[in-house]
Protein backbone atom coordinates (compact mmCIF):
# COMPACT_ATOMS: atom_id res chain seq x y z
CA UNK A 1 0.00 0.00 0.00
CA UNK A 2 1.62 3.29 -1.07
CA UNK A 3 1.87 6.21 1.34
CA UNK A 4 0.34 9.40 -0.04
CA UNK A 5 -2.22 12.08 0.67
CA UNK A 6 -5.77 10.79 1.11
CA UNK A 7 -8.04 13.38 -0.55
CA UNK A 8 -10.93 12.61 1.81
CA UNK A 9 -9.35 12.91 5.26
CA UNK A 10 -6.45 15.03 3.92
CA UNK A 11 -3.89 13.01 5.90
CA UNK A 12 -0.76 11.39 4.50
CA UNK A 13 -1.00 7.65 5.13
CA UNK A 14 -1.22 4.24 3.49
CA UNK A 15 -3.88 4.18 0.78
CA UNK A 16 -5.73 1.24 -0.76
CA UNK A 17 -6.92 0.57 -4.29
CA UNK A 18 -10.21 2.41 -4.82
CA UNK A 19 -12.72 1.81 -7.63
CA UNK A 20 -14.55 4.68 -9.27
CA UNK A 21 -17.65 2.46 -9.27
CA UNK A 22 -17.85 -0.89 -7.44
CA UNK A 23 -15.73 -3.48 -9.24
CA UNK A 24 -18.43 -6.15 -9.03
CA UNK A 25 -20.58 -4.19 -11.51
CA UNK A 26 -18.14 -4.70 -14.37
CA UNK A 27 -18.94 -8.39 -14.76
CA UNK A 28 -22.50 -7.52 -15.81
CA UNK A 29 -21.13 -5.61 -18.83
CA UNK A 30 -19.06 -8.44 -20.28
CA UNK A 31 -19.41 -9.69 -23.82
CA UNK A 32 -20.55 -13.34 -24.05
CA UNK A 33 -17.45 -15.29 -23.08
CA UNK A 34 -15.31 -12.15 -22.95
CA UNK A 35 -14.73 -8.80 -21.28
CA UNK A 36 -16.61 -5.46 -21.25
CA UNK A 37 -16.38 -3.10 -24.20
CA UNK A 38 -14.51 0.08 -23.32
CA UNK A 39 -14.97 3.10 -25.56
CA UNK A 40 -14.22 6.76 -25.94
CA UNK A 41 -14.01 9.14 -28.89
CA UNK A 42 -10.71 7.60 -30.04
CA UNK A 43 -10.94 3.85 -29.45
CA UNK A 44 -13.44 1.00 -28.96
CA UNK A 45 -12.00 -2.21 -27.57
CA UNK A 46 -12.56 -5.16 -25.23
CA UNK A 47 -10.77 -4.99 -21.88
CA UNK A 48 -10.78 -6.46 -18.40
CA UNK A 49 -9.39 -3.21 -16.99
CA UNK A 50 -11.44 -1.47 -14.33
CA UNK A 51 -11.23 2.15 -13.22
CA UNK A 52 -9.28 1.75 -10.00
CA UNK A 53 -6.26 3.41 -8.44
CA UNK A 54 -4.49 3.90 -5.08
CA UNK A 55 -6.56 6.78 -3.74
CA UNK A 56 -8.17 6.58 -0.29
CA UNK A 57 -6.98 5.36 3.07
CA UNK A 58 -8.71 2.30 4.51
CA UNK A 59 -10.81 4.37 6.91
CA UNK A 60 -12.12 6.67 4.16
CA UNK A 61 -12.69 3.75 1.80
CA UNK A 62 -14.88 2.25 4.51
CA UNK A 63 -16.74 5.56 4.85
CA UNK A 64 -17.87 5.19 1.23
CA UNK A 65 -18.53 1.46 1.55
CA UNK A 66 -20.71 1.84 4.63
CA UNK A 67 -22.20 5.14 3.49
CA UNK A 68 -23.91 3.66 0.45
CA UNK A 69 -21.78 1.45 -1.83
CA UNK A 70 -22.39 -1.80 0.04
CA UNK A 71 -26.15 -1.17 0.09
CA UNK A 72 -26.37 -0.17 -3.56
CA UNK A 73 -24.05 -2.78 -5.09
CA UNK A 74 -26.50 -5.74 -5.25
CA UNK A 75 -29.38 -3.61 -6.57
CA UNK A 76 -28.25 -2.77 -10.10
CA UNK A 77 -29.58 -4.52 -13.20
CA UNK A 78 -27.84 -7.78 -14.09
CA UNK A 79 -27.19 -9.70 -17.27
CA UNK A 80 -29.60 -12.44 -16.14
CA UNK A 81 -32.48 -9.95 -16.42
CA UNK A 82 -32.94 -9.25 -12.71
CA UNK A 83 -33.08 -5.69 -11.40
CA UNK A 84 -33.44 -5.66 -7.63
CA UNK A 85 -33.73 -1.90 -7.22
CA UNK A 86 -36.65 -1.78 -9.65
CA UNK A 87 -38.26 -4.63 -7.71
CA UNK A 88 -37.96 -2.71 -4.44
CA UNK A 89 -39.14 0.52 -6.01
CA UNK A 90 -42.32 -1.02 -7.42
CA UNK A 91 -43.38 -2.73 -4.20
CA UNK A 92 -45.53 0.39 -3.74
CA UNK A 93 -47.53 2.12 -6.48
CA UNK A 94 -46.12 5.29 -8.06
CA UNK A 95 -47.13 8.58 -6.51
CA UNK A 96 -47.34 10.31 -9.89
CA UNK A 97 -47.81 9.06 -13.43
CA UNK A 98 -47.42 11.31 -16.47
CA UNK A 99 -47.59 9.49 -19.79
CA UNK A 100 -44.74 6.94 -19.68
CA UNK A 101 -43.06 8.51 -16.65
CA UNK A 102 -43.63 7.18 -13.14
CA UNK A 103 -42.46 8.89 -9.96
CA UNK A 104 -41.92 6.88 -6.77
CA UNK A 105 -41.41 8.52 -3.37
CA UNK A 106 -38.73 6.36 -1.81
CA UNK A 107 -39.11 7.98 1.63
CA UNK A 108 -42.43 6.12 1.84
CA UNK A 109 -40.84 2.76 1.04
CA UNK A 110 -39.29 1.06 4.10
CA UNK A 111 -37.25 -1.25 1.84
CA UNK A 112 -35.29 1.66 0.34
CA UNK A 113 -32.66 3.81 2.05
CA UNK A 114 -32.49 7.07 0.08
CA UNK A 115 -29.70 8.51 2.23
CA UNK A 116 -27.45 5.63 1.17
CA UNK A 117 -28.40 6.20 -2.49
CA UNK A 118 -27.45 9.87 -2.24
CA UNK A 119 -24.18 9.11 -0.44
CA UNK A 120 -23.23 6.51 -3.05
CA UNK A 121 -23.90 8.81 -6.00
CA UNK A 122 -22.09 11.78 -4.48
CA UNK A 123 -19.13 9.55 -3.71
CA UNK A 124 -18.79 8.59 -7.36
CA UNK A 125 -19.06 12.19 -8.57
CA UNK A 126 -16.51 13.31 -5.97
CA UNK A 127 -13.99 10.56 -6.80
CA UNK A 128 -14.32 11.43 -10.50
CA UNK A 129 -13.32 15.02 -9.64
CA UNK A 130 -10.28 14.35 -7.42
CA UNK A 131 -8.28 11.83 -9.46
CA UNK A 132 -7.05 11.22 -13.01
CA UNK A 133 -8.75 7.88 -13.73
CA UNK A 134 -7.70 7.56 -17.37
CA UNK A 135 -4.07 6.58 -17.98
CA UNK A 136 -1.90 9.37 -19.42
CA UNK A 137 -4.62 11.95 -18.77
CA UNK A 138 -3.53 14.89 -16.59
CA UNK A 139 -6.97 16.03 -15.47
CA UNK A 140 -9.80 14.33 -13.52
CA UNK A 141 -12.89 13.15 -15.38
CA UNK A 142 -14.96 16.13 -14.25
CA UNK A 143 -14.24 19.55 -12.75
CA UNK A 144 -16.38 20.29 -9.70
CA UNK A 145 -14.27 23.31 -8.81
CA UNK A 146 -15.32 24.95 -5.55
CA UNK A 147 -18.08 22.36 -5.08
CA UNK A 148 -15.71 19.42 -4.48
CA UNK A 149 -14.92 20.52 -0.92
CA UNK A 150 -18.57 20.72 0.29
CA UNK A 151 -19.11 17.23 -1.13
CA UNK A 152 -16.03 15.92 0.71
CA UNK A 153 -17.36 17.28 4.00
CA UNK A 154 -20.80 15.80 3.31
CA UNK A 155 -19.32 12.37 2.57
CA UNK A 156 -17.29 12.52 5.78
CA UNK A 157 -20.41 13.34 7.79
CA UNK A 158 -19.08 16.78 8.67
CA UNK A 159 -21.80 18.73 6.84
CA UNK A 160 -25.29 18.38 5.41
CA UNK A 161 -25.93 17.85 1.71
CA UNK A 162 -24.55 20.97 -0.04
CA UNK A 163 -27.24 23.62 -0.47
CA UNK A 164 -26.10 24.68 -3.96
CA UNK A 165 -26.45 21.20 -5.44
CA UNK A 166 -29.30 19.02 -6.62
CA UNK A 167 -29.19 15.27 -7.32
CA UNK A 168 -31.73 13.53 -9.55
CA UNK A 169 -32.10 9.76 -9.98
CA UNK A 170 -33.59 8.06 -13.02
CA UNK A 171 -34.30 4.34 -13.39
CA UNK A 172 -34.96 2.32 -16.54
CA UNK A 173 -38.05 0.11 -16.72
CA UNK A 174 -37.50 -3.62 -17.01
CA UNK A 175 -36.12 -5.41 -18.89
CA UNK A 176 -32.90 -3.38 -18.90
CA UNK A 177 -31.04 -3.96 -22.15
CA UNK A 178 -28.47 -1.18 -21.76
CA UNK A 179 -26.00 -3.05 -19.54
CA UNK A 180 -23.21 -0.53 -19.38
CA UNK A 181 -21.32 1.82 -17.07
CA UNK A 182 -20.67 5.42 -18.06
CA UNK A 183 -18.08 7.28 -16.01
CA UNK A 184 -19.16 10.75 -14.78
CA UNK A 185 -19.11 13.40 -17.49
CA UNK A 186 -20.18 17.02 -17.98
CA UNK A 187 -23.76 17.34 -19.18
CA UNK A 188 -25.06 19.57 -21.95
CA UNK A 189 -27.31 21.81 -19.85
CA UNK A 190 -26.51 25.36 -20.98
CA UNK A 191 -28.15 27.08 -18.01
CA UNK A 192 -26.84 24.97 -15.13
CA UNK A 193 -23.52 23.21 -14.62
CA UNK A 194 -24.48 19.54 -14.51
CA UNK A 195 -22.80 16.14 -14.45
CA UNK A 196 -24.13 12.64 -15.10
CA UNK A 197 -23.17 9.01 -14.76
CA UNK A 198 -25.01 5.82 -15.62
CA UNK A 199 -24.61 2.28 -14.30
CA UNK A 200 -26.73 -0.77 -15.13
CA UNK A 201 -30.22 0.70 -15.25
CA UNK A 202 -29.68 3.73 -13.01
CA UNK A 203 -28.62 7.26 -13.95
CA UNK A 204 -27.68 10.09 -11.61
CA UNK A 205 -27.62 13.75 -12.60
CA UNK A 206 -25.92 16.32 -10.38
CA UNK A 207 -26.54 20.05 -10.87
CA UNK A 208 -24.38 22.60 -9.07
CA UNK A 209 -24.51 26.35 -8.61
CA UNK A 210 -26.82 29.13 -7.49
CA UNK A 211 -28.82 29.03 -10.74
CA UNK A 212 -30.79 25.95 -9.62
CA UNK A 213 -34.41 26.99 -9.10
CA UNK A 214 -36.74 25.84 -6.33
CA UNK A 215 -38.91 24.16 -8.96
CA UNK A 216 -35.94 22.16 -10.20
CA UNK A 217 -35.02 21.16 -6.64
CA UNK A 218 -38.55 19.95 -5.96
CA UNK A 219 -38.08 16.95 -8.25
CA UNK A 220 -34.75 15.81 -6.84
CA UNK A 221 -33.94 12.96 -4.50
CA UNK A 222 -31.62 15.26 -2.56
CA UNK A 223 -34.02 18.13 -1.80
CA UNK A 224 -37.57 16.77 -1.89
CA UNK A 225 -38.48 15.19 1.50
CA UNK A 226 -40.30 12.43 -0.39
CA UNK A 227 -37.00 11.43 -2.07
CA UNK A 228 -38.51 10.96 -5.56
CA UNK A 229 -37.06 8.54 -8.11
CA UNK A 230 -38.16 8.72 -11.74
CA UNK A 231 -38.80 5.61 -13.83
CA UNK A 232 -38.80 6.31 -17.58
CA UNK A 233 -37.20 4.73 -20.64
CA UNK A 234 -34.20 6.95 -21.39
CA UNK A 235 -32.28 4.13 -23.10
CA UNK A 236 -32.62 5.73 -26.59
CA UNK A 237 -30.74 8.76 -25.24
CA UNK A 238 -28.01 6.50 -23.85
CA UNK A 239 -27.65 4.72 -27.18
CA UNK A 240 -27.45 8.03 -29.04
CA UNK A 241 -24.73 9.32 -26.70
CA UNK A 242 -22.73 6.10 -27.12
CA UNK A 243 -23.12 6.15 -30.90
CA UNK A 244 -22.05 9.79 -31.12
CA UNK A 245 -19.03 9.16 -28.88
CA UNK A 246 -17.90 6.15 -30.94
CA UNK A 247 -18.68 7.67 -34.33
CA UNK A 248 -15.08 8.49 -35.28
CA UNK A 249 -13.32 6.02 -32.98
CA UNK A 250 -11.21 3.09 -34.21
CA UNK A 251 -13.04 -0.16 -33.47
CA UNK A 252 -10.93 -3.16 -32.57
CA UNK A 253 -11.63 -6.16 -34.84
CA UNK A 254 -12.86 -8.35 -31.97
CA UNK A 255 -15.72 -5.96 -31.16
CA UNK A 256 -16.82 -4.84 -34.63
CA UNK A 257 -19.04 -7.86 -35.23
CA UNK A 258 -20.69 -7.56 -31.83
CA UNK A 259 -21.34 -3.83 -32.21
CA UNK A 260 -22.86 -4.43 -35.64
CA UNK A 261 -25.43 -6.75 -34.03
CA UNK A 262 -26.29 -4.10 -31.47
Amino acid sequence: MPIQNCPMCLDTKNVVSSHLVPGALYKECRLPGGHPIVFNSKLVYESSRQMQAPLLCKVCEDVLNQGGENWMMPLFAKADGSFCFHDLLTLRPPSYVVNDTRVYLTAQNPKIEPDKIIHFAMGVFWKAAVHQWIPKEKEPLIDLGEFAEPIRKYLKGEALFPSEMALTMGVLPIPVKHLAITAPYRGSNAKIKNFLFYALGIEFSLSVGSAITDEERSGTISANPGRPVIVVDFSPMLRDIAAETMKTAYRAPNVRKYLKKL
